[in-house]
């Protein structure tokens, strides 16, 4: 069965919910009844590519409700749920692994031929 977004026409909120093709409408938390977005995506839970990466890492033994939650069904809604749980965040774009701090010795060197060429001139 597929997976699909949902938005609840009472409270706003925004979730995921495996339904049928022909299924437009799903029941929110809240009780309220939810419409199907058109999105664009996978569409089965089983073709999420980052989901082995994150179940990986996931302490299958822990007692956490997050991690329970995640466990029992690994939706995006419970992913994030995880990661706030856990005190992670998603990596921004433009983030990345920095580059290392340069070496005091190769800084001075620098800054003394710049003074040297500033005297020169």
């Amino acid at each position: 069965m597929p997976l699909y977004d949902f938005e609840c026409r009472v409270c706003g909120r925004v979730f995921e919910a495996m339904a049928g093709m022909e299924e437009g409408n799903a029941v929110c938390a809240c009780g309220g009844t939810a419409k199907r977005l058109v999105s664009v995506g996978c569409g089965y839970r089983a073709d999420a590519s980052w989901l082995p990466s994150v179940t990986a890492v996931v302490e299958k033994d822990s007692p956490k409700p997050h991690v329970r939650a995640f466990l029992a069904d690994p939706s995006r809604a419970n992913y994030r749920r995880w990661m706030a749980g856990e005190g992670l965040r998603p990596q921004e774009s433009g983030e990345g692994r920095r580059a290392p701090a340069p070496r005091p010795e190769i800084v001075r060197e620098v800054l003394d031929r710049f003074a040297a060429r500033r005297a020169a001139s």
